[in-house]
């Protein structure tokens, strides 16, 4: 048991445990990871090893987790890295320590009382795949994603449908997927990365990977599932540079195609669409039908907010 809470803050432990090694990547988001390691010390799931990558530019990290969190594994990485390599970093450091299941866990992602316990009785019975938990807001509790697909060729490398969740999640059991969105509490057996390889941290560093890992699991006839009765809270304060379009001038706007910390980022995406276009040599139009789509986005919300001063 890694992260060890206040006495009588636990329920009883869950029966014939198996070792989950959680791997969180931090880049002087402290003040979020210590939420986020907090939730894991309420987890009635116990049997757990947190390694947190630190590859920020900071010492509060290090000392918050030296004082309050002494147990987690705490790596080390250089300050250059980002997303993808520091997640690579975790992931090598628990297969090193013989990780057979490993968990990917953004810092801003908190998971609730018996997510980990839900998804890891899911992986007891369905080993062989992947499996991640429902996403909802922080602070809304709204639900942001279920099940997701992808259509590369409309330019959409995810496509979330939110007809039909409520329905969906009443279900019992797993929920087919045919794409996992980001690293907020998948449960990945280690078995998958010597299969398909790691994420691709030279190629694509920061956005795009996880993406990327999914669409290559799915080629390879991995399963892929989304828990319904398992939930991880997002922060999303600072998910992206380049969520809020309402709020961004022009320039701004045009600053996100160029950024590595926003999502739409040329350099990334073109990257992304030459893997995955399903019409080899014609991913630029992809690529366009992507940005388009941000343009169409920015001018309507730029036009809304308009109408409502007026």
């Amino acid at each position: 048991m890694t992260l060890p809470g206040a006495p009588g803050s636990r329920a009883p432990p869950t029966p014939a445990m198996a070792k989950l090694h959680i791997v969180i990547p931090d880049f002087n988001g402290w003040e979020q990871t210590r939420v986020c390691l907090e939730a894991l010390r309420l987890s009635t799931y116990t049997d757990m090893e947190v390694i947190v990558v630190d590859h920020g530019t900071t010492e509060t990290t290090r000392q918050g987790l030296s004082s309050d969190y002494p147990a987690a594994l705490h790596v080390r990485g250089e300050s250059a890295l980002w997303w993808t390599g520091a997640t690579n970093l975790g992931i090598r450091k628990a297969m090193e320590r013989d990780a057979a299941t490993i968990m990917l866990l953004n810092n801003d992602c908190y998971v609730r009382l018996h997510t980990i316990e839900r998804l890891m009785d899911h992986h007891q019975r369905a080993p062989h795949s992947i499996i991640a938990p429902v996403q909802s807001d922080a602070l809304t509790k709204r639900v942001l994603c279920a099940t997701a697909t992808s259509c590369y060729f409309l330019g959409l490398p995810i496509v979330i449908a939110p007809w039909g969740a409520e329905r969906k999640l009443r279900r019992c059991g797993l929920l087919p997927t045919k794409l996992i969105v980001g690293g907020r509490g998948v449960v990945i057996p280690a078995e998958m990365f010597h299969r398909v390889g790691l994420l691709d941290e030279k190629g694509l560093p920061h956005y795009g990977s996880d993406n990327d890992f999914y669409m290559r699991c799915r080629r390879a006839g991995i399963p892929l599932y989304i828990a319904p009765n398992a939930v991880v809270e997002i922060d999303r304060r600072t998910t992206t540079q380049a969520v809020n379009l309402g709020c961004m001038s022009f320039r701004k706007f045009l600053d996100t195609l160029r950024d590595r910390r926003s999502h739409r980022n040329l350099r990334d995406l073109t990257a992304l669409f030459k893997r995955h276009y399903p019409i080899k040599g014609l991913h630029h139009f992809g690529v366009m039908l992507n940005l388009l789509r941000y343009f169409l986005l920015f001018g309507w919300e730029r036009l809304r907010g308009a109408f409502k001063a007026g």
